[in-house]
C-alpha cells in the first residue's frame, strides 16, 4: 500500500489566518506530564479533587492588570459576544478586532474569554500565544502554550508549534535546554503520538534527537514509531532502513542493545559451526573482514525484526485505512459534519471496540470528540464506554461534555446526574439537575428528575417543595395542570393524603377548564376509594365534563365512560338508561354534524378534535413541555407515563338496550 497523498482537511488545519475558519482540534485534558490515558481510564483516589483539567486550562490565571483605556469600539464587540455568546461568527469578529488593536490587555480579557467557551480551537490559543510573544511577553506565551496543550491534548499542530517555540525562546547555552526540550518531546508523544495524522510530530522529534546527535535515540523512536498505525507508515519504515544503512551499529544501538546483539549473533554462529569469536565487550573485531561482516550481519538482523513489526502495523492500517480516509474535518468547528462523516465515525467507533485495545478505543474516541464535540451522542456513548473501564475516566467525559460543550442539551446531564446518583455522590447529581435546570429553563423532565431523585433518597418535604414550586411558577396553564397531576398524585401515593391531592386537581381545573385529563385524574382518585360510597362524586364529575365547553368527541368519550360506570357499579337502573339516551343524542349530534360535512356544509367535529383531546381517546399521558417547546427531539411521555383507565368503547350498548324511540 502506497501512502495517501496529504488529506484536503490536514491543509485546511494550516488555514489559521482565515478568523471564521480555523480549524480546531480537541481532546482529553491530562495531567502534567501524564500520559493522556492515565485522565480518562485510570481510577484515582477519592481524596483527588475531581474537577476535570480541562476546566483549569480553560480558565484564564488570575492577573492584576493595571486600568487602561480600551481600544475605541471594544464595548460595541464586547455587548455583541454578550447577547449572543453562542454565536461563533460574532466571536471571531471581536477576535479579529483587538487583534488588530495589538491592546495585549483587551487581547488577554477576549482571547481568555473566548477559549474557556471554546478551548478546543488549537488555532487561537496559537494566534493568543503568538499575540504574547509579539508583545514580548515570553512567559506569558509559554503559559498560554501550557494551557492549550492541556486543553487539547491531541492537537499534533498545536504540541509541534510549542515545540518550535521553545527551540525559538529558550537559551541553547544552558545545560538544561537539552532536557527541557526532550521532555517536551515525550510528552507530546505520549499525549499524541497514536494519533494516525502524528506523522510530523514524530518526525520532528527524531530530527531534533539526530540533530543533538543522539543516534541511538533515534533508533529507539523509530523502534516505538513502527509498532504504531500512523498515515505515513511506509515511509517511516523507509525512513528507518536509511538510518541504519547510513551509520555504524556502534553509534546508532547503545552499548546495553550493542552486547546483547552481538551475543544473539554469536549464539546463532555457534550453532551452525563458525568459529568466530566475537568480543565480550564493545571493542571492534581485530580482523577488518570479520568486523564488516559483523556490521552487515547487525544490520541485516535489525532490520529484519523491525519488518516483522512492520508486517504486523501494516495489517492494522490495512484495517483502518477505509475509515481513517472518510475522516475529512478532523478538527473541531461549529458547522455540522455531513452525514455520511458522522456514519463514519459511528462505524469506526464500532469496529475498534469490536477490535481494538482499550488504549486505540480511547484515542479514537478522544479523536471522535474533537470533530462531533457539538454531538451528544458521541459524547454519551464514549461516556457509557469508559463507565465500563473507569469511573473517574467516565465523570471527566461527563464533565467535559456538559461543562464546556453541550451546555443545553439535556439528556447527557440527566445521564451525568444518573451516573452519580450511582456512585453515591447524591449531592453532585442534585447539582448537576439544578445547574441543567438554571440553563435551560421550563423542562419539565428536568424538573422531574430533581422531584424522584429527593424521594428516592427520602427527601419527601424537598421533593413536595419542587413539585409546588414548578406548579406556582408555571405560566401556561396546560403547564400548571401538569404539574398539578404530579403533585396530586404525589400527595396520594406517598402522603396518603386524599384531600389535598383532590384540592390540586380542583384547583388547577379552575384555571384550565376544557383539560380532560384533570377530570381523567379526579375520576381516578374516586375509583381508588369505595367505588359505592363515591358513586355520587364520580357521577358529578362525569357530568360536569359532558357539560364543558371541551370537544363533542371528549364530550362522547366521558359520556360513554359514564354509560360504562354505571354498568359496571351503578346501583340504579333509570339513572343507567337515562344515561345511555343521553349518550344516544350526543351520538345522532356527531352523526349530524358529520353529514353536514359530507355534504360540504361543515367541518366535521372530529377533524376539529384539539390534539390533547385525541390524548383522551387514546387514553395517553401527558407530555412533560416546556415554557419555550423548544425541544421537540425529546418524548417526555416516555419516561414519565401515567397510567388511566382505559374506556373505550369495547362494546355495543345497542345489544342491550333497545334504541330510543326517535
Amino acid at each position: 500500500m502506497q501512502d495517501p497523498k496529504p488529506d484536503p482537511s490536514s491543509v485546511a488545519q494550516n488555514q489559521e489566518e482565515d478568523a471564521a475558519e480555523v480549524p480546531t482540534e480537541a481532546s482529553q485534558p491530562n495531567k502534567d506530564n501524564a500520559d493522556i490515558l492515565e485522565v480518562t481510564a485510570m481510577e484515582q483516589s477519592p481524596e483527588q479533587d475531581t474537577n476535570s483539567d480541562v476546566e483549569e486550562a480553560a480558565e484564564p490565571p488570575e492577573k492584576v492588570e493595571p486600568e487602561l483605556p480600551l481600544p475605541p469600539e471594544f464595548d460595541k464587540y464586547w455587548k455583541a459576544v454578550e447577547a449572543n455568546p453562542e454565536d461563533f461568527t460574532t466571536w471571531t469578529y471581536m477576535l479579529h478586532y483587538v487583534e488588530q488593536e495589538n491592546h495585549i490587555f483587551a487581547i488577554r480579557r477576549v482571547f481568555d474569554m473566548f477559549l474557556t467557551r471554546y478551548p478546543y480551537c488549537y488555532g487561537y490559543w496559537k494566534k493568543y500565544a503568538d499575540l504574547e510573544k509579539r508583545s514580548n511577553n515570553i512567559m506569558e506565551a509559554d503559559e498560554v502554550y501550557r494551557r492549550g496543550i492541556q486543553a487539547v491534548t491531541l492537537s499534533v499542530d498545536l504540541w509541534i508549534h510549542y515545540l518550535q517555540f521553545l527551540k525559538e525562546t529558550l537559551d541553547p547555552a544552558d545545560p538544561e535546554t537539552s532536557n527541557t526540550l526532550r521532555g517536551t518531546f515525550e510528552h507530546a508523544i505520549m499525549s499524541a503520538g497514536l494519533e494516525f495524522r502524528s506523522d510530523k510530530l514524530w518526525e520532528m522529534y527524531i530530527a531534533h534527537e539526530a540533530e543533538q546527535g543522539n543516534l541511538s535515540g533515534v533508533t529507539c523512536i523509530y523502534s516505538r514509531l513502527l509498532g504504531i498505525p500512523t498515515q505515513q507508515y511506509t515511509h517511516h519504515f523507509q525512513q528507518f532502513k536509511q538510518h541504519i544503512q547510513d551509520h555504524l551499529p556502534k553509534e546508532f544501538l547503545t552499548a546495553e542493545k550493542f552486547i546483547e546483539l552481538r551475543k544473539e549473533l554469536a549464539s546463532v554462529n555457534n550453532h551452525s559451526g563458525s568459529k568466530m569469536e566475537y568480543p565480550s565487550g564493545i571493542e571492534d573485531f581485530a580482523d577488518p573482514a570479520q568486523r564488516t561482516t559483523e556490521v552487515e550481519n547487525m544490520r541485516h538482523r535489525i532490520i529484519e525484526v523491525h519488518q516483522e513489526i512492520f508486517g504486523l502495523n501494516e495489517h492494522e492500517v490495512h484495517k483502518r485505512w477505509a475509515f481513517e480516509e472518510g475522516i475529512k474535518r478532523p478538527y473541531f468547528h461549529v458547522k455540522p459534519l455531513e452525514k455520511v462523516q458522522i456514519n463514519n465515525w459511528k462505524e469506526y467507533l464500532e469496529f475498534e471496540i469490536e477490535n481494538g485495545s482499550h488504549e486505540r478505543v480511547v484515542i479514537l474516541f478522544e479523536r471522535c470528540v474533537i470533530a462531533c464535540a457539538c454531538y451528544e451522542e458521541f459524547w454519551i456513548k464514549f461516556a457509557k464506554y469508559m463507565e465500563n473501564h473507569s469511573a473517574e475516566g467516565a465523570r471527566h467525559v461527563y464533565n467535559r461534555a456538559c461543562n464546556i460543550h453541550l451546555l443545553k442539551k439535556p439528556l447527557v446531564h440527566l445521564l451525568w446526574a444518573a451516573f452519580e446518583e450511582q456512585q453515591g455522590n447524591v449531592h453532585d447529581a442534585n447539582q448537576i439537575l439544578k445547574t441543567l435546570e438554571e440553563s435551560v429553563e421550563g423542562l419539565a423532565m428536568v424538573r422531574l428528575r430533581r422531584v424522584n431523585l429527593e424521594r428516592r433518597h427520602g427527601n419527601i418535604k424537598e421533593a413536595e417543595e419542587l413539585l409546588s414550586e414548578a406548579m406556582k411558577n408555571s405560566k401556561a396553564p396546560h403547564e400548571q395542570s401538569f404539574y398539578a397531576i404530579k403533585l396530586a398524585r404525589f400527595y396520594y401515593k406517598h402522603l396518603k393524603n386524599l384531600v389535598k391531592a383532590k384540592k390540586v386537581l380542583n384547583d388547577a381545573l379552575q384555571k384550565d377548564k376544557e383539560n380532560s385529563k384533570l377530570y381523567l385524574n379526579l375520576i381516578d382518585l374516586e375509583f381508588s376509594g369505595d367505588v359505592k360510597q363515591n358513586e355520587s362524586n364520580i357521577l358529578l364529575l362525569f357530568d360536569k365534563a359532558i357539560k364543558s365547553t371541551m370537544s363533542l368527541t371528549t364530550k362522547i368519550t366521558f359520556s360513554q365512560r359514564k354509560v360504562e360506570f354505571l354498568e359496571d357499579f351503578g346501583s340504579d337502573i333509570h339513572r343507567l338508561l337515562s344515561t345511555y339516551d343521553e349518550h344516544q343524542k350526543l351520538l345522532r349530534e356527531q352523526e349530524i354534524l358529520k353529514r353536514k360535512a359530507e355534504n360540504g356544509l361543515e367541518q366535521p367535529d372530529a377533524k376539529r378534535v384539539h390534539t390533547e383531546d385525541g390524548a383522551v381517546l387514546a387514553a395517553a399521558p401527558m407530555a412533560a413541555t416546556t415554557t419555550a417547546a423548544s425541544q421537540p427531539s425529546y418524548n417526555y411521555a416516555n419516561w414519565y407515563q401515567q397510567q388511566h383507565y382505559n374506556y373505550q368503547n369495547t362494546w355495543n350498548y345497542g345489544q342491550y338496550y333497545h334504541p330510543p324511540s326517535t
